[in-house]
């Protein structure tokens, strides 16, 4: 199993998994164009696509999606932002229930964002179990099992106050961060309170391009799980595949 980081920022957020035969999307916040170009141009190999919420730039083409055949999975409240509810291809979902799309299993989890929010507990007979949180403050759940993780370490306490007193951040931005995205020591107290023993990737997701430091947190985040940790930059393929151990 292979994942194609297309956009991991406030400028659109998108990946993809692919196996040998079928492919799935989560999020929906680039163009299709690239989402053809990473599966290279196998469109038939794209089983759906699952959305988080209805950010633009995590849902920003989700009307160009369903437009090129791909069932997209999301809450209705995505579907009725871009004024698509009840169109071919939308199928509403809901939290805490599963879904399965070709051999892609789905699970839904509430997540605490501004909007709402879905996590998605992912799992593939190629890859395992995949956890994907992103915009959210926290998550409430344990999750046992896992072989991979992709988890939201949007911004650093310490970086936004040097931000802010520096004049780089208006000081009015700082409640809406705080109470819609994840700081990175609340990703390593996730991290730390799950069984890790199966796991062979962690992805640091959604990183803010001001408030964040990618050496630091990946360095961070081994130190304390002593995993593989990537952070996510589009254009990136990681193997997910499942590890015969």
């Amino acid at each position: 199993m292979k994942l194609h980081i297309l956009g991991s920022n406030s400028l659109g957020n998108c990946y993809v998994l692919e196996s040998d035969t079928e492919a799935l999307i989560i999020e929906a916040g680039v163009r299709m164009a690239n989402v053809k170009k990473a599966v290279r141009w196998q469109l038939n190999k794209v089983v759906g696509a699952i959305v988080t919420h209805s950010h633009r730039d995590h849902s920003g083409h989700v009307a160009e999606m369903i437009a090129s055949g791909v069932l997209v999975l999301a809450l209705e409240d995505v579907f009725k932002t871009h004024n698509i509810e009840g169109k071919p291809f939308t199928k509403s979902i809901v939290p805490n229930k599963g879904y399965k799309v070709g051999n892609f299993r789905i699970f839904t989890l509430n997540v605490k964002h501004d909007v709402p929010c879905l996590g998605f507990i992912i799992s593939h007979p190629a890859m395992g179990k995949l956890l994907f949180i992103t915009d959210t403050i926290t998550l409430d759940v344990r999750v046992p099992g896992l072989n991979h993780i992709m988890i939201e370490a949007n911004y650093a306490d310490d970086i936004v106050e040097e931000n802010i007193g520096s004049g780089a951040m208006p000081e009015a931005m700082r409640p809406r961060l705080l109470n819609s995205h994840m700081e990175i020591e609340q990703t390593k107290a996730i991290l730390a309170e799950n069984d890790l023993s199966q796991v062979d990737n962690i992805i640091l997701i959604h990183l803010s391009d001001g408030n964040s430091n990618e050496d630091r947190f990946v360095r961070e985040v081994r130190e304390l799980t002593g995993k593989p940790v990537y952070a996510a930059d589009a254009g990136m393929t990681l193997d997910l595949s499942i590890q015969p151990y």
